[in-house]
């Protein structure tokens, strides 16, 4: 028997790794990384990732910062690519989360994903 705790099944019997579901949305931000400044469009966002648009994209591993109007500032590093967007895992402490997933319901409320 594990000490771990158990993660909840998804359809087909896979287990999901997230521990804040991605929220959909459409906020447009700023994300730095290697001397670069740019817009981003957030398409998906939890306390602890985000799935960025942006050009150019950071190489994975990057160190960066995200900046997301109505949500807050976070950093975090590149961890894979999902065609032109960047999966960005987020660095945040606890309470840090509690608060950025109550920002991010109700900003993803004003900025829904397209559909």
């Amino acid at each position: 028997m594990s000490n771990t705790p158990e993660k909840p099944a998804l359809a087909g019997g896979s287990r999901d790794r997230r521990l804040f579901r991605r929220i959909g949305t459409r906020i447009e931000g700023r994300i730095v990384f290697a001397g670069v400044d740019t817009e981003c469009i957030v398409h998906e966002m939890s306390a602890t990732g985000a799935l960025i648009e942006c050009l150019p994209l950071p190489a994975l591993g990057a160190d960066v910062a995200l900046d997301v109007p109505e949500v807050g500032f976070a950093r975090g590093a590149a961890v894979r690519y999902d065609g032109d967007l960047v999966c960005i895992e987020l660095a945040t402490s606890l309470e840090k989360r509690n608060r950025l997933t109550d920002k991010l319901i109700l900003a993803a409320f004003h900025n829904p994903p397209d559909e």
